[in-house]
């Protein structure tokens, strides 16, 4: 059940847009006319349509839900073990069969059906081929379809990321997390069967920290793409035992992060978020990283002999492709497998419409979502190479927009877009599965699968025929059960707040929730992607790329007093990754520096304070004591804001840590890329060079995994009330709650 609160306008309409979920940027907006469909605005975002609000433009629904409290729960976990999970069904658990989280890559053998459902740690196969909404009738990496716990044996997965038939019916999968091939001889018939053996990737390579990827045989050749390392893997004769070193181990040149491979059984597309080529054939993207690299006639070993631009996942389909980009959300099919610029420039795409006017500038182009933080251990103070950890999705500006206005006094109108033709989103992930039977989109970011039942002749704004998971092709049910991408938590009095930039909404619970699931009171569309938020003297601030909302005396479900585009006080905004409140100071961190104002600033206000610093990322301040956490690197700095100090970098071992924050017991940082949060009790002593007195997660080089004592890039981190609740950060979407 749920109530439309209120809702403001600052542009003409709501808008649906057509790319959602980790790692997109294919983020224009969709024109839609009326269909009649007569649901409210908060009666299809309850259903679970993405739907985001256009820049500047606020939204808020109230939905009726109810939570036991944080102060009434009974904890089952413990100080290193999380008692409960937001943003998720429970610690190693989901809701069934059909509850999928990030499904990734899809095979079939003509017959059968399987889908790598990447987050929850498990693969699932439908024994005949769905034309409709339908269950799998069994499981892999789990024992039953409630489990999503990842492990190591040969039973269990970590993050499997692609999966492959080959023609005499041997099941591959790409199980990633664990470095390894998972090689099934034939498509096991009971849920739990364990694999045959295994291809330990650092075990026949010599190389730590494998990341299988993509994988692809015919049985005659294997190849696998090694993503972290580069390097392509090829066996000329199919690996017989878990003792079989491949071939050729090559890092082509212009390839940097391969990932997911494409063939007609004769050439090879291996999709790149990384790539360096210097050009490519088709259209120019945004993004020129992302491309696709061609070996024609050939297994993919040496130098490719072309690329694609984009990076697209796909499968053969009479002698063409049909594939989706991890950046767009169009259906792609070349009638002939590109091979040169005619080939690849001979492409049909289906998809929705767009209106939203793509970045003239570079600067302002999305910022890559799928480019993962590096993993290897650092040394306190040591530069990393300039990835970045806190890429979502971040929307181009429409440089047709008004100029945006403070919300105060702004009439609300009632928008009625809806979807014209249907977003096929790829993202990270994502696939296609071409059989006799169907066509299957596996839509990573969609958060779904849909399928055509043939392809048709003209694929003019083509929408699925069905939808395998959910009856609705056009939801996503992660937003319908209320799980978030890239949480940012804050205390908001007696209120628990969560942003996210990547779905660009705002959760807020009403008290503090206490139990598995807890859905929020409210969720709002913000009109911008929200990288940070901070709460001081009842005032929340929400700040990202070039916007600031501010509630000056926040009330669950009142819309923002004001919101600040394109400047804020004298300083003109570009790339807003970090704000930081106090009551008496505002900071705001923008790619090479980090201003402080004497109060939330008035027009043309000049900042009082103003630091150079690489990089920086989210803030945390209190008492005039300010926090500076990288968007990249591995510095994390403290700076007393009422004195001419300089920025002082604390002596602290971490790997691209997300936030750096102030609680209500102490201070801690979210070390994202150690897949660990690192606790003091008292704030001074991290200056002094302290030891933390509390480490939440693993070692230093233990892989990451979903469980409850462990994390997959921790990026957030808030205590309530002696309770710690810790977000991660796109390659999970959970809320961990520990208790006291």
């Amino acid at each position: 059940m749920m109530q439309i609160i209120k809702r403001t306008l600052l542009l003409t309409a709501a808008v649906v847009l057509g790319a959602c979920g980790s790692g997109s940027t294919g983020a224009e907006i969709d024109e839609a006319p009326d269909t009649g469909d007569d649901r409210s605005l908060c009666e299809r975002v309850f259903d679970g349509e993405i739907i985001q609000a256009p820049d500047g433009q606020f939204e808020v629904c109230q939905f009726e839900t109810s939570y036991g409290q944080l102060d009434t729960y009974s904890a089952t976990g413990s100080e290193q073990d999380a008692s409960f999970v937001l943003s998720g069904f429970g610690v190693g658990e989901t809701q069934g069969a059909n509850s999928v989280n990030h499904p990734s890559s899809g095979a079939s053998d003509g017959k059968k059906l399987v889908i790598a459902d990447r987050f929850n740690n498990r693969v699932l196969v439908f024994n005949t081929l769905p034309t409709t909404t339908a269950s799998p009738d069994l499981v892999l990496g789990q024992p039953n379809f409630t489990d999503t716990t990842p492990g190591t044996s040969l039973a269990d997965m970590n993050w499997p990321g692609a999966v492959e038939i080959t023609p005499d019916g041997k099941l591959l999968v790409a199980d990633t997390e664990n470095g390894r091939i998972l090689v099934y001889r034939s498509i096991p018939t009971q849920s739990g069967a364990s694999a045959d053996y295994v291809l330990d990737l650092e075990k026949l390579t010599g190389e730590a920290d494998a990341w299988p990827w993509g994988v692809w045989s015919d049985d005659m050749s294997l190849v696998v793409t090694d993503t972290r390392k580069g390097n392509i893997l090829v066996w000329d004769t199919f690996p017989v035992d878990e003792n079989a070193k491949p071939n050729s181990k090559t890092n082509p040149d212009g390839v940097g992060t391969p990932r997911n491979i494409s063939s007609d059984g004769k050439s090879f597309l291996i999709g790149d978020e990384n790539g360096s080529q210097s050009t490519c054939w088709g259209e120019e993207p945004q993004n020129k990283m992302r491309q696709s690299h061609i070996w024609v006639n050939r297994l993919p070993i040496g130098n490719p002999d072309g690329c694609v631009w984009d990076w697209y996942q796909g499968d053969a389909y009479k002698g063409g492709l049909i594939a989706v980009a991890a950046g767009g959300r169009d259906a792609h099919y070349w009638p002939v497998f590109p091979v040169d610029a005619a080939t690849a420039n001979a492409r049909v795409s289906t998809g929705s419409t767009t209106v939203q006017s793509a970045p003239t500038n570079p600067e302002q182009a999305p910022m890559n979502p799928d480019q993962a933080p590096m993993l290897q251990p650092v040394e306190p103070g040591q530069q990393l190479p300039p990835l970045d950890p806190n890429s979502g999705m971040l929307p181009p500006i429409d440089s047709n927009a008004p100029e945006q206005t403070p919300a105060n006094g702004v009439q609300p109108i009632s928008p009625s877009a809806t979807q014209k033709g249907h977003s096929y989103l790829g993202g990270d992930g994502g696939d296609v599965v071409v059989t006799d039977t169907a066509i299957y989109f596996v839509e990573y970011n969609g958060n779904r699968v849909t399928g055509w039942n043939s392809l048709p002749t003209d694929l003019t704004e083509k929408v699925p025929d069905f939808s395998v998971f959910e009856s609705d092709g056009e939801i996503s049910s992660l937003l319908r059960d209320g799980l978030i991408q890239n949480p940012v938590l804050v205390k908001a009095g007696t209120s628990l707040v969560a942003t996210s930039d990547y779905d660009r909404r705002m959760h807020v619970w009403t008290s503090f929730p206490g139990q598995n699931s807890a859905k929020a009171n409210y969720v709002y569309l913000t009109g911008f992607p929200a990288w940070d938020n901070s709460f001081a003297n009842n005032t929340l601030v929400i700040a990202g790329q070039r916007s600031v909302a501010v509630w000056n005396n926040f009330v669950a479900g009142a819309l923002p007093d004001q919101i600040f585009s394109e400047t804020i006080g004298s300083v003109a905004m570009s790339d807003l990754r970090g704000v930081a409140y106090d009551g008496t100071y505002l900071a705001l961190a923008d790619r090479e520096s980090v201003s402080v104002f004497e109060g939330i600033p008035a027009t043309g206000q000049q900042p009082f304070r103003q630091y150079s610093i690489r990089g920086p990322g989210r803030l945390d301040m209190r008492n005039g004591l300010l926090a500076i956490a990288p968007r990249e690197g591995a510095d994390v700095y403290l700076v007393d804001v009422t004195t001419s100090t300089a920025p002082q970098k604390l002596n602290v071992k971490v790997n691209l840590p997300m936030q750096a924050k102030f609680l209500e017991t102490g201070f801690a940082i979210a070390d994202t890329s150690f897949h660990r949060v690192q606790i003091w009790t008292d704030p001074t002593s991290v200056q002094a060079g302290a030891e933390p007195q509390r480490i939440l997660g693993g070692a230093i080089g233990e892989r990451p995994q979903t469980l409850g004592n462990r994390f997959y890039f921790p990026s957030s981190i808030e205590e309530v009330n002696g309770t710690i609740f810790v977000g991660e950060f796109k390659f999970s979407n959970r809320i961990l709650v520990f208790a006291r």
